[in-house]
């Protein structure tokens, strides 16, 4: 559906606030899908993005910084973050050897296995996006690299 039937909008001042428009719409359509996904699996989005991150390194530590770095939502309290996933038994915390003022993180086996729970279902996540090709999939994708410059 396009953008102005979804906010009921007859038009915009300019292609660029469309796609602005566009933009925020479907960010947050997409945490509409993504945020009950993850609910479902005792997750946030942002619990999972840290494990996924994780899981890349594994069995290496990961740093506070670099987790920092590499999160999709720069904004999000990593420590905060750790700590719950601490409590869930899915991440260590501990004190670098070498560095003592540094902070490593590991996942633990508990946690490599809820990422294999969610690795599970995420087929049914994304069928959600199969309304567009593969080839379109990549040209979205590329198109908003493009816009991050």
């Amino acid at each position: 559906m396009r953008i102005e039937d979804e906010i009921h909008q007859k038009e915009f001042k300019d292609d660029y606030r469309r796609l602005m428009a566009n933009l925020l719409f479907t960010n947050n359509w997409l945490n509409q899908q993504l945020i009950p996904f993850f609910k479902g699996l005792g997750l946030t989005l942002q619990q999972h993005n840290v494990l996924a991150i994780l899981r890349g390194q594994h069995p290496e530590p990961v740093c506070f910084g670099d987790i920092q770095n590499r999160m999709v939502d720069r904004n999000s309290n990593v420590t905060r973050l750790i700590d719950k996933l601490i409590e869930k038994g899915y991440v260590t915390r501990d004190i670098c050897q070498t560095n003592r003022r540094m902070i490593e993180v590991r996942i633990t086996e508990t946690g490599l296995k809820k990422l294999q729970e969610v690795d599970a279902m995420f087929p049914s996540l994304m069928e959600r996006f199969h309304n567009l090709s593969q080839e379109e999939a990549v040209l979205v994708s590329n198109l908003l690299d493009k816009l991050r410059g």
